[in-house]
């Protein structure tokens, strides 16, 4: 009795340690799919991440390249004008500045724009200060960070009939611990007899801000439509557009708009200027329309 006893706790512990051990190695490999399935979706993870990262430097460079490649009339203009440049290479910082001073021997009216350029863009001790509290704040006064900002300007420059000249110029800021540079616009239209600034309102028929407005964002959905250029981009917001009204040049054929990053497209993408063939709004052209300051006729 004792002995048949004894064989039927030795076959349960046997039954129990086999469930024992088959549920074990059913929790062990539901561990090891769940773990497959968490590598694999980390992997996939980390390659769209690299993947993305890449399409969108390869854009960025793209974009930043048209701009830089774009055809000026610097080469025609030697007599007129001559590029000047400020360079200053500090432990936190550089600033490489390339900028357009007018011949005052050619023209002493011409002193108006010049002053104009070093009083809005070369004022380098305001530029330093803003850099290094900008560091304060970061806490990276120790130097710690081995990339150091940098302060880029440089220009395009265009001259419609030996009269008005059209000016863009491109600010690039790296900012250290950032993935790209920014870069900010800023559009000078000078008249070359008058020695004055000309705006919106000097170009543009009296209330043609509704006209320009729809057209810049009838051009940009025409792009987005067609995938030219304009790719995660978005419309122009009426309060950008007032911001941004005056930031225009213009050459025979087109007027064209300058816009800072992220406020049409991304910064890693799209484009920066926006195009509008003059045919499209002659009827908003003074031009066309009424007398301009500045004569378009050869």
């Amino acid at each position: 009795m004792k002995a048949k006893r004894l064989q039927f706790l030795l076959i349960l512990c046997l039954s129990v340690s086999l469930l024992t051990c088959k549920d074990e190695t059913k929790t062990q490999k539901n561990l090891d799919i769940e773990e497959t399935n968490q590598n694999a979706q980390d992997s996939t993870t980390v390659f769209s991440e690299k993947s993305l990262d890449s399409l969108q430097h390869k854009t960025k460079t793209i974009k930043r390249n048209r701009l830089l490649e774009a055809v000026d009339d610097k080469a025609n203009l030697q007599e007129l004008m001559v590029s000047k440049r400020f360079f200053k290479e500090e432990d936190l910082y550089v600033l490489d500045y390339n900028y357009p001073h007018l011949n005052e021997k050619a023209d002493p009216g011409f002193r108006v724009f010049n002053v104009f350029i070093e009083e809005n863009y070369l004022n380098i001790s305001t530029t330093e200060n803003e850099i290094l509290e900008d560091k304060e704040l970061l806490c990276d006064t120790l130097k710690t960070n081995s990339i150091r900002d940098k302060r880029i300007i440089d220009y395009k420059i265009y001259n419609l009939n030996d009269q008005w000249l059209s000016t863009v110029l491109y600010k690039e800021n790296y900012y250290s611990g950032m993935r790209y540079a920014t870069y900010l616009f800023d559009c000078i239209n000078f008249d070359l007899k008058n020695h004055n600034f000309l705006y919106f309102d000097d170009v543009f028929t009296p209330n043609a801000e509704k006209t320009i407005y729809s057209t810049l964002n009838s051009i940009i959905n025409e792009g987005i439509t067609s995938g030219d250029l304009y790719f995660e981009c978005w419309e122009l917001s009426l309060g950008d557009f007032k911001a941004y009204k005056n930031n225009f040049i213009i050459t025979n054929d087109t007027i064209t708009y300058y816009f800072d990053d992220c406020v049409i497209c991304p910064s890693y993408t799209g484009t920066y200027s926006i195009k509008i063939p003059i045919q499209r709004i002659m009827h908003v052209l003074k031009k066309y329309n009424a007398p301009l300051r500045v004569s378009y006729t050869k």
